[in-house]
Parts: structure tokens; C-alpha cells; sequence
């Protein structure tokens, strides 16, 4: 394992990095449900924490890099004269949604849980999102090829009133505004998660030839204040979806990344993954379409027919190796302990 030095000064009444959970104890925020639950699930240390900054291989800012820019912007400046008079290079961690905001920073490496492929820069790097493997919760079994595809969503995807309605519609106006303002077709995809999954679910229920189990939800459930029905049966209707589905449709959150693709691959389920300018973990190293079904947004039209070549050209022994391939790549790269194991060696 690499040394990763981390100063003894942390900023108040701010939380620090699940990736120190196992070496300096867990921060719970009950509020935060399944999304925080996900976070605690980093139980296993990913590297040594050294207080001997000469003995380390990197220099960690402990603290997720939005609530430090937001809190003491000096507390960042402090780390990067720490890096430069050390000579170890700063670990910065983006685990928020502002994946629209440029950090600019080309002296660290940058690790963010979302980006946009047309504005990716040379030293960031995407990692998975922090999520349970769902697997615990499951008598996970590999699903056979039926006659039909069943296509599975379970999850926020609908607005129930005027009022939530009209603040999407003033949001979207906003940036397509500025879509032509700034000549730049690419700002379409900063929208927020809820469009672009409205948009999906509509255009696969008119599909022919495919069964659709869309549970949907009217709001966020993996927040205290939002949740609609007990977190419990939120969870277990949310797994056996997933169990349920021959392609589990994963859409953007208000991250341009969507926390869904890693529990379905926990699952070991197809993803049905709706391309909004992504770029997945370790690209260069993991064929995801061994075991994911892409659908570009903007050729969302053709959703019906990729499903319908997709299911008619596979056999049933392909389609369960699929299934597998989702599973190994989860435990092998794509969950938060596995990649981190895997990429900090390589940064040396």
C-alpha cells in the first residue's frame, strides 16, 4: 500500500473523507440514508496514513474540496505550499454534485466522482461513487433469458406537482439560455438528473415488445426530508427492481454520474446506461461493454431499437456471462476500496 500523510489540523465542524473512516472512525449523518449508509460501507484502508511526511508517497487534503473553498480557502492554499515544498503531490477528493465547476488546481490530482467527457482535464481522475454492495441484501441468483426484456427503474422519476414542475422549467430555460449564449451545445448536460430521467422513463414506456416495472417515486428517498415511504421498504423495493430487471436503467443524478450503475453491477445486473457525456472509472482499463448497454441522450430517439437489437442478438449463455462480468468488475475496480487499491499504486 502507498503512505498518504495527512496534516493534524482539521477544519471544524466539517466532516472528513470516507476514505479516513477506517483509520480515524466513522461520521455518521443519518439524514443522508442509503447515500451516507454507502459512505460508511468504506470499512477496509486503501493505504497507510502516516503522520512522517517524508516517509509518504502523497499528501491528502482530508476534507471534500467543495466544503473547503467554501469554509477556508486558506486552508486549501496551505496544503498546496505543503505539496510543492515537499515535493508530494496533493490528493484532492470532489465527492459532491457541482460537477459543472472547474477545479483548477494542475499542480494535484483531482479524484471526482463525476465529470463531463468534452471538459475532462489531463489530471483528474473518476472514481466510483461510494455505495453498498447491494449483494448483502440478496439471495443473488443470475437471471436467464426470457421472450421479453423486462426493464426495471425504481427511484425518483416523476414530478407530482405545478410547483416542482415549474422550477425545472425555469432551471432548464436558464441553461439553454446560456446553451446559446455561449455557443456551447455540451451545457445541455449540466441540467439537473430529474429531466433527463423523466425523459428516459417516457421514451422506454412507449417501446413495444419490452416490459417496464418502473416504480416511481416523487421525490429524493435517500434523504430523511424527502424520503416518501419507510427507508426499509424503500430499500428492499429498490434491490428486488434491480433482481427483477433484465436491463436496470441508470440515469444521471444532479452529478453527471448516476449511484444506481454501481449497485446494478453489485447486483450483477445489465445496466441500461444513459450516456449524458459521462466518462466512467478506469476506461482504459475496463471494457464496459461486456456488460453495460449504452444509449447516448442525445440519440435518445433510438432508445426502443438498442434495447430490442440488444436482447434479440444475445443468448441466453452470453447474457448470463453479462451478468457476471457486471458482478466481477464491481469487486475487482468499481467499487471504492477495490479502485483505490488499484489506481494509487499506479500515480507513483
Amino acid at each position: 500500500m502507498v503512505n498518504v500523510y495527512i496534516t493534524k489540523k482539521f477544519l471544524p465542524d466539517t466532516r472528513y473523507l470516507p476514505i479516513l473512516f477506517p483509520h480515524l472512525g466513522e461520521l455518521k449523518n443519518a439524514k443522508q440514508l442509503f447515500a451516507d449508509m454507502g459512505r460508511r460501507a468504506f470499512r477496509e484502508p486503501a493505504f497507510n496514513l502516516t503522520d512522517d511526511i517524508d516517509s509518504a508517497n502523497f499528501i491528502l487534503l482530508p476534507h471534500d474540496f467543495f466544503d473547503v473553498i467554501k469554509k477556508c480557502p486558506e486552508y486549501l492554499q496551505n496544503h498546496i505550499e505543503l505539496s510543492k515544498k515537499s515535493g508530494k503531490k496533493l490528493l484532492i477528493f470532489d465527492l459532491s454534485d457541482y460537477t459543472d465547476q472547474e477545479i483548477d488546481i494542475p499542480e494535484a490530482i483531482i479524484f471526482r466522482i463525476a465529470g463531463y467527457r468534452s471538459k475532462k482535464k489531463e489530471n483528474e481522475i473518476i472514481i466510483p461513487t461510494f455505495v453498498e454492495d447491494l449483494s448483502k441484501y440478496a439471495d443473488m441468483k443470475w437471471r436467464s433469458k426470457s421472450d421479453v426484456p423486462v426493464i426495471g427503474f425504481c427511484g425518483w422519476g416523476s414530478l407530482p406537482n405545478f410547483k416542482s414542475r415549474a422550477k425545472l422549467f425555469i432551471k432548464n430555460f436558464i441553461v439553454s439560455l446560456k446553451k446559446i449564449i455561449k455557443r456551447d451545445v455540451n451545457l445541455e448536460f449540466t441540467k439537473r438528473g430529474i429531466y433527463f430521467r423523466i425523459k428516459s422513463i417516457n421514451m422506454i414506456k412507449k417501446c413495444h415488445g419490452v416490459v417496464t416495472k418502473f416504480i416511481l417515486r416523487g421525490s429524493y428517498s435517500s434523504h430523511q426530508a424527502t424520503i416518501e415511504i419507510p427507508p426499509e421498504r424503500a430499500r428492499a423495493e429498490y434491490v428486488q427492481n434491480i433482481l427483477d430487471s433484465d436491463l436496470a436503467l441508470a440515469v444521471k443524478g444532479d452529478a453527471n454520474i448516476s449511484c444506481r450503475f454501481y449497485e446494478i453491477l453489485s447486483l450483477g445486473r445489465i445496466p441500461l446506461f444513459i450516456d449524458t457525456d459521462c466518462v466512467l472509472p478506469l476506461e482504459d482499463v475496463i471494457d464496459y461493454r461486456k456488460f453495460v448497454v449504452f444509449v447516448d441522450f442525445r440519440n435518445l430517439d433510438g432508445v426502443c431499437e438498442t434495447i430490442e437489437n440488444f436482447y434479440k442478438n444475445i443468448s441466453n449463455e452470453n447474457f448470463i456471462v453479462m451478468q457476471k462480468s457486471a458482478r466481477e468488475a464491481f469487486e475487482k475496480y468499481l467499487n471504492t476500496v477495490s479502485f483505490l487499491k488499484y489506481i494509487l499504486p499506479t500515480l507513483l
